[in-house]
This record gives structure tokens, sequence and C-alpha cells, in this order.
């Protein structure tokens, strides 16, 4: 199980890289940029050369400096004490005087380190000059090998000297005894003797040398570019990625396909389009056809959740302002009236109005807020937007909207509006902004909450279904914009400047076509039809004083003898 969790949050880690990779590459570049920058303009040159200093021990029996000269079988330990010696304050000075520095600028600059096993020291000297790295090494080098020979012969010189001695007391004996024939065994004795003295002070001489002087180097050993490089890539793709995480956990909006933090099912995603305006919604006349395809799906979808005979009661409404209800709202009106259902748009919100603006024909024409006042009466308040299409304009702004929404009116007007629809689509203001949209709600039969992707805050949104949860116990189902568009099948080569058929922006003909009816002229009482009024499951019971209003172009819904209202369309 622990395997199975690791290799789930690996993949959602990997995921969220995946998702933010602009910020990753982003950082990456300007980490990339910064490391080149200081490599090309900034960082110093560094050069790095090494003298080495070898010994030889010509005798395994004797060491006439005491101890600091190995034998041939030198261990680690004898290397280091060589090394430590080699950093003497006197060799050091001796040094630098030569080179005419500070004795502690030469530390700074030189390392003195055993080279390997075998009995050799390396002065590695760096410096930002080829030819002063050089220096200093060989400078050092030199300096340590004139103190090591400088001891030697101050235990050699004692052996030449006192062999020198024996050599003038032999030759003095000698004469001593027979001038005439004189003994030559203890001259011959003491000559080899200085001999030998004189022979182990040149071969010890010659054991402690610079074996290879420090060259000048030809390149130097910083920047790297190439190294420094890749490295900076690497620590940019890790740095990114971090920011890209903390974000993730950080940033709180909706974001790809992740969508199980959403308070209630997904019902429906309408792929980002390119055609959307910036300002105001999108209106069904320049929805491409993925974008149509989208809400007509959404419009089955809805009806699937239709229960009773009555008119179906559909609000529309968001967390905030900004996320496409209005444009969910006048889509999926449209996409329900292409299928063949007669449908009635209510723009609910009074506050800052949109669906004029989709439907350019609902300028200039009463509205809901003068409706529920008594301004106007709601036949002349009705306008054929589309065929099978009547839509209400919000009306003059009304400070007092959440009351009007809430009041007897609002919910009269629509049990008449069911006597000639089969949906009523709402759209209402946003939920977390004012309170209109829960004064609604009671009245609805489902509310779609619309959210949009990389924009909706999830914790906005679930806040709004909480507040909408509180007022009715209406099912709630979301709508998700902009989301990723699918590839193939068409949709890649789709024309995306051909408008939508059967969705004109401008008024439709069969409207245009009849002259205007006592029912479409604000103030005037629209006709009563013959009989009683007709009756169908959901709507008010026989004998109600609720009355069906007729709209020419919009079809009424049969009466009981089979035939049709007045002003319905054969």
């Amino acid at each position: 199980m622990n395997e199975i969790r690791q290799g789930v949050d690996v993949a959602k880690v990997l995921g969220i890289v995946s998702k933010r990779w602009k910020t990753v590459l982003a950082i990456t570049i300007l980490a990339g940029m910064a490391a080149y920058g200081y490599v090309t303009f900034m960082a110093k040159e560094v050069f790095e050369s090494t003298a080495l200093v070898s010994y030889q021990a010509p005798d395994k029996s004797a060491n006439p400096t005491g101890g600091a000269l190995p034998s041939s079988g030198i261990t680690r330990e004898d290397v280091q004490t060589l090394v430590a010696i080699a950093d003497n304050q006197a060799v050091v000075e001796a040094a630098a005087k030569e080179l005419g520095i500070e004795p502690g600028d030469l530390r700074r600059s030189v390392k003195v380190q055993a080279h390997g096993e075998a009995s050799i020291v390396a002065f590695v000297a760096r410096s930002g000059k080829a030819d002063d790295a050089s220096a200093r090494a060989n400078a050092w080098a030199n300096a340590f090998v004139v103190e090591r020979v400088v001891v030697a012969n101050g235990s050699l010189d004692v052996a030449v000297k006192n062999a020198t001695k024996a050599l003038t007391e032999a030759r003095k004996l000698q004469r001593q005894q027979n001038p005439e024939d004189p003994d030559p065994t203890l001259v011959n004795a003491a000559i080899q003797e200085l001999n030998a003295a004189k022979s182990q002070k040149s071969l010890w001489n010659g054991a402690i040398k610079v074996s290879n002087e420090a060259q000048t180097p030809d390149a130097a050993i910083w920047p790297k570019k190439v190294p420094t490089m890749f490295a900076a890539i690497l620590i940019g793709l890790g740095i990114g990625s971090g920011v890209a995480l903390l974000t993730a956990r950080v940033d709180n909006r909706l974001r790809g396909d992740d969508f199980d933090a959403l308070p209630a099912p997904v019902i429906a995603r309408v792929p980002l389009s390119p055609r959307a305006p910036k300002a105001t919604p999108l209106g069904p006349a320049m929805a491409e056809p993925i974008v149509a395809d989208a809400f007509a799906a959404l419009g089955s979808r809805v009806m699937l959740d239709r229960f009773g005979d009555g008119a179906h009661v559909i609000l529309v409404t968001s967390a905030r302002s900004g996320e496409g209800k209005s444009s969910v709202a006048a889509n999926l009106a449209s996409a329900l009236a292409l299928g063949g259902r007669r449908v009635v748009l209510v723009d609910a919100d009074m506050r800052r109005p949109t669906q004029d603006v989709v439907f350019p024909m609902l300028q200039n024409r009463p509205g809901l807020s003068q409706v529920l006042t008594r301004g106007a009466e709601l036949e002349g308040a009705l306008t054929l937007v589309a065929p099978n299409l009547a839509a209400i304009a919000s009306g003059p702004r009304h400070s007092n909207a959440s009351v009007l929404l809430a009041s007897v009116a609002f919910r009269q007007m629509l049990d008449r509006l069911a006597q000639i629809s089969e949906v009523i689509v709402i759209d209402a203001p946003p939920v977390l902004a004012v309170k209109d949209a829960l004064a609604v709600a009671p009245a609805a039969n489902q509310v779609l909450l619309v959210a949009r992707v990389n924009s909706s805050d999830i914790a906005e949104i679930s806040e709004a279904h909480s507040y909408i949860a509180s007022a009715a116990q209406t099912p709630q189902a979301m709508v998700l914009m902009g989301t990723e568009r699918p590839e193939g099948y068409g949709y890649d080569h789709e024309l995306r400047a051909a408008p939508r058929m059967g969705m004109p922006s401008t008024a439709p003909q069969a409207v245009q076509q009849h002259a205007p009816t006592p029912a479409q002229q604000p103030g005037v009482a629209a006709p009563q039809p013959a009989g009683p009024p007709p009756t169908s499951p959901g709507s008010p019971q026989a004998g109600s004083s609720i009355t069906p209003v007729p709209i020419p172009g919009l079809p009424m819904p049969p009466r009981a003898d089979g035939g049709h209202g007045e002003g319905a369309v054969a």
C-alpha cells in the first residue's frame, strides 16, 4: 500500500510540474542566463600549476637529516611529516621573499600536499595569471629543497670534517713511527673514510630535488563554461520544480482535469474558445462547432435530470463574476431551443445585465425589474430572439433586486412562463457578490454552478455551493468553462470563422414577417385564448387566474382537445 501511495504521489508531483512547465522553463532559462553572464563577464580566470619535489634516499641505514628524509621504504606518515616541514614558516618566508610578496599571500595561493603514495610532495599554486601560478609553485618548492639540503649538509659536513681530522692524525702518527719506511695502513683507512663521507654528502645532496618544475599553464581551470552551464540548468530545473510545487500548494485556482476537490459533479466541460470576447459573454452566433457541441451535450444532460411534466427551471450562477455564467445561460437556452424545446431565457441579473448584449433585440425592451414592480406586463417583456426561444431582459437596474427575486410576483411569473415553455433558464448574479441567486434557488429544479479553469478559486466554489445548499435543497451540478480543447476527429480542421446555423445574430425572420401584436407591445394586455386555459402536470390547477402568454413564433402547449392556443405556430 505504501508503494502504491508513493507512486501516486510521484505521479501527482510530476503532473503539477508538467502543468506549470512554463514556470519551470522560465526559471531554468534565468538560471542558465545568470550562469552564462557570470562565466563570461564576471568570473575571474584562475590558473593552476604544480611543482613536484621527490626523494631518493641513497642509504637505508643512515639519515643525516635526523629522520626528516625518509628511507626507500617510505610510509604515508613520513610523507605527511615532510609536508608539515615544507609548510614551515622559514621555508614560506624564504619563498615569499624571492617572489616579493607577503608570506600570507603565498600560503593562500599555494597548497602543499602528498602526491600519491610515493615519496613526493606537490606544491599546487593557483593565481589569476598563468606565469604567476608557476612562479609561486617553483619558488616554494625550491625553498623547501634548499632548506632540506642545508639541514642535510649540517650533519654531513661534520662527518667530512671528522674524516679529514682523522686523516691528518693518521699521517702525523705515520711520520712519528717510522719516517724512513712509513706504514700506509692507517693513512689509507683514513683516506677511505674521508672519501666515503664526501661521497655520502654528494649523494644526499642529490637525493632531495625538484623533479618536476611547474610549467606555465595554457588554459585556466576556472571558469568552466560547459560544466557550469550544465549545473545551472540542473539547479534551475530543481528550483523551478520547487516553485511550481509551492505555487500549486498556495494557488487554489481550478487547474487542468483535477476536479476531485469540486463540491458538485461536473456535467459539462466547455473548451476554450479563441472567439470568446474579452469583456462580454460568448453568444450562440459566435460559438464555434466544438463549443456548440459542448452546450448541446449540456442541454441533453440537464434534461435527463428533469422530473415531472412541468417546465424545468434551471438556475445558472457562479461564485464570482467573469466565470462565464451568462455565456452558459445563453448557449444552453439556444441549444435546447435548437433541439425543439420551448425555452424562455430570463436575465435575472438586475445589477450587471448581459443578455441584451448577447441578444441585441432585447435592448430598449421592458425587462424583469419592470414586470416584478408592475411597471410592465409580462407579455410586453417577452421577446422572441430565435425559433423556440423567448427571452426577458433584466430591465432597469434595481437596488433591491434580491427582494424582487424572492417575491411572490417572481414565483407567479415563473408559473405563467411554465404555461408556454418546457424549460426556463435563469441567468442569476454571482453567489458571493450578492445574494440574488439564493433568492431564486428555491424556485429552481436544478442549479448549474459555473466555474472557469485556471481562474476560479476552489474554496470560493465550495463556499458558493454551501450557500446555495443552505438556501434550498435544489440539486447542483458544475459546468466548467475554458477546459482543454480536444484534438482530432474534425475539431482540428473545423472552420472557426463560420457562424452557427440557425442562430442568427439579429431578430428571427419569423418575427420580422409579422406585425407586432398587442402581446409584444409594452403595457398592452395579451389576448385571452378561447376556451378554458390549458392545464398540464406541474402547472397551476384548472380555474387558476394564471393565463398562458402567447408569443408569436413560440409554440403553445396543445389544448386538451388537440388544438393550439392563440399565438401558436402550427
